[in-house]
């Protein structure tokens, strides 16, 4: 995962060894979201496995991420429905809400709620004029397939944000924020003090396949592996002809910014399915981002970071103007690459063809609903057990 920034990551110093291991029964290969909790299930289950990322753990796409945690689709509901059935629509969201809880169970359980700003009271997601019958028919499916959502008008709208131009919205139960960097340095913390090893600032250069296993290719030396698992958004490319372009690199803007004249605005809150997402931290600082629609030449297929001024400005003018009464000063600004697939749920699994490497990558923008339990579906898979409950709608054999 790729993000820049004029910051970088805290270091999580506690869950990085000195020395990269000559042998590991599983590599997991990203230290982002999806990375850290495929380790910290592993570690869960008494598996061998290390870690390596080439920056810092819980830098790049997962540090540029906000932090809203729904919806967990960039498309409505009802529009996965007609899509997908209900019954698949239905799985998915429940895959996502139970990701979620079960996320907030092991950070609590780590005593890391506070440190990850863990906010679970529920998720916002908002109309503006133009998508408000979208908006509507997505909270009255999801209420009419038993989901835990709340529809509230434009002047309710208007007092939790303080923003004009809100036609209404919906508070999903189960959802909500939290901070995205801490949670995977939290995880892996975790993970490493279960028996699991982190080493950073290691680059994988390739995968070869041997007669005794896989042999782990990086700029700081040979790791043997019976699994490999790969946790990144463009570098699986690299490793597996397999992927295809069923991955897209899509490049992405965020903020962070002193805001005064609003009220605390508690919770996640989103537009346009996660175009425009924004959550203050409790310190009182906003983390905003997005990807608009106009920005597809400047977004789509672009696998290095880099702060766009054009949409940097479109993301603040647009703030600016939904909030006129704050006050806004930017004091960071960044970019990071996510992988877009083209049915919006992520590949994980096994690679077709080769029960030994893995992956789990392309979130569209939404990894942070779904990761957690992705990781349990690898853990599971590496274990031998029983498939994870909606294992099979993230398969990557789904594309073949």
């Amino acid at each position: 995962m790729d993000a820049t920034s004029d910051t970088r990551a805290e270091t999580p110093d506690d869950a990085t060894p000195a020395e990269l291991p000559e042998r590991t029964d599983v590599l997991v290969v990203g230290g982002g979201i999806a990375g850290t909790s495929v380790l910290h299930h592993l570690a869960e289950a008494g598996i061998d496995a290390v870690l390596v990322e080439r920056a810092r753990v819980g830098g790049g796409a997962t540090e540029a991420a906000v932090g809203v945690l729904s919806p967990p689709l960039r498309q409505p509901f009802h529009e996965t429905v007609h899509d997908r059935g209900l019954d698949q629509a239905r799985a998915i969201w429940s895959f996502a809400l139970r990701s979620v809880a079960s996320l907030g169970e092991a950070l609590r359980a780590l005593g890391a709620d506070e440190e990850t700003a863990l906010d679970l009271r529920g998720g916002w997601v908002l109309a503006e004029t133009h998508s408000l019958d979208d908006v509507r028919r997505s909270a009255e499916a999801l209420d009419g397939a038993g989901f835990p959502v709340r529809w509230a008008e434009a002047d309710e709208v208007r007092r939790v944000t303080g923003g004009r131009g809100f036609a209404g919205g919906y508070l999903l139960e189960g959802g909500g924020s939290l901070s995205p960097g801490p949670t995977a340095r939290a995880l892996a913390r975790g993970a490493v003090a279960r028996g699991a090893r982190v080493v950073e600032d290691v680059t994988m250069k390739s995968v070869d396949r041997t007669a005794d296993g896989l042999v782990c290719r990086t700029d700081s030396g040979d790791v043997r592996a019976s699994m490999v698992v790969y946790a990144t958004h463009v570098d699986s490319r690299r490793f597996s002809a397999l992927l295809g372009d069923e991955i897209v690199p899509i490049r992405g803007q965020g903020m962070a910014a002193e805001v005064t004249g609003l009220g605390p605005m508690e919770g996640g809150f989103a537009t346009e399915w996660k175009m425009n997402v924004w959550r203050r931290e409790p310190d009182g600082l906003l983390q905003m981002g997005g990807w608009r629609h106009e920005a597809w030449d400047r977004s789509y297929w672009k696998t290095r970071p880099e702060v766009d001024s054009r949409l940097q400005g479109s993301l603040e003018e647009w703030f600016r103007a939904t909030f006129p009464s704050a006050r806004l000063e930017v004091v960071r600004r960044w970019s990071g690459i996510f992988g877009w697939t083209s049915d919006y749920l992520p590949l994980v699994g096994p690679l077709p063809g080769t029960p030994d490497e893995l992956v789990i990558s392309g979130f569209s923008g939404g990894g942070l609903p779904f990761a957690f339990e992705a990781g349990r579906i690898l853990a599971a898979a590496v274990a031998g057990r029983d498939p994870v409950e909606g294992a099979s709608l993230l398969n990557p054999r789904r594309f073949l």
